[in-house]
This record gives structure tokens, sequence and C-alpha cells, in this order.
């Protein structure tokens, strides 16, 4: 409950109740003319408020895009995947690469043993040549002693 500081003075003379009353209406209506002017005096912040409104809408639109962009949606797990892709792809270009320069080397490598074993097998028979030749010569030439030993 409310209690008042100053309990009202009870007064038997109407004359003097009329003029605490008007004094009570004069100090009201002094101050409703001063919230008035006060309200009059107070600036117009309209403008501002449409200027900020729009910003904000603005922002709200940016906001908007910015959560419907992709990489908004992308999480940890999600970029691991991408990346883990993205190394897969590039890998494989490297791995066919890989692959035809490695059957290449292969290629090369049969290649060169097919001309090493050529060129081992000619040699071959060239020693053979000349040990056969030089055995021929050398049956042909005690062959022919044999024979002038035997006659002479």
């Amino acid at each position: 409950m409310v209690s008042d500081t100053n309990p009202p003075i009870v007064q038997d003379d109407p004359a003097s109740a009329f003029a605490d009353l008007r004094g009570e209406v004069s100090l009201l209506r002094r101050a409703v003319e001063g919230l008035t002017a006060e309200r009059q005096n107070a600036a117009d912040y309209t403008p501002t408020l449409t200027g900020l409104s729009s910003r904000l809408a603005h922002v709200e639109e940016l906001l908007g895009k910015v959560t419907e962009s992709p990489a908004m949606r992308l999480t940890p797990e999600n970029l691991a995947v991408s990346i883990a892709r993205a190394s897969e792809t590039a890998r494989a270009g490297d791995r066919e690469s890989l692959d035809k320069a490695g059957a290449t080397l292969r290629t090369s490598i049969a290649s060169i043993n097919g001309i090493v074993e050529h060129a081992w097998a000619a040699d071959r028979q060239w020693k053979q040549l000349y040990w056969t030749g030089g055995g021929g010569l050398f049956i042909g030439a005690i062959g022919a002693l044999s024979i002038l030993h035997l006659i002479g």
C-alpha cells in the first residue's frame, strides 16, 4: 500500500480549498504545457530510422546470400571429402602419366635387350666361325704335313 508523505490537510474553508485546487490545476497545466513543448522540440528521427531500415534490409539480403553460399555448407567432414576427391583426381592424371612412362621405359628396355642379345649372338657366331676356321686350318695343316711326311 502506498502511503503519502504529506497527508491531506483537512480544511473547513471552501475558499481556501478552491485556492489550493486552483494552484494544483495551474501546476498540472504548466506540467502538461512543458510536456507538449518538449514533444515539439524533440528531434525527428524518421529519416535516420528509414535509412537504418534500408541498410538493415540490405545487410539481411547479403546475409541470406552468404548463408546460401556453398562455402557455408561445408563442414570439416565435407571439406575433408572434397580434398580427398580433388587429390584423387590430381593423382589420377599423374598415375596415368607414370603408367605411360613406365610402359615406354619397358618397351625401350626390351628393345635394347633385343639389340644386345643380337650383338652377343653375332659375336658368338664370329667366335665360333674363327674357332671352326682355325681348327679346320689346323687339322688341314696337320693332315697336309702327315701326307707330305708319308710321301716323302
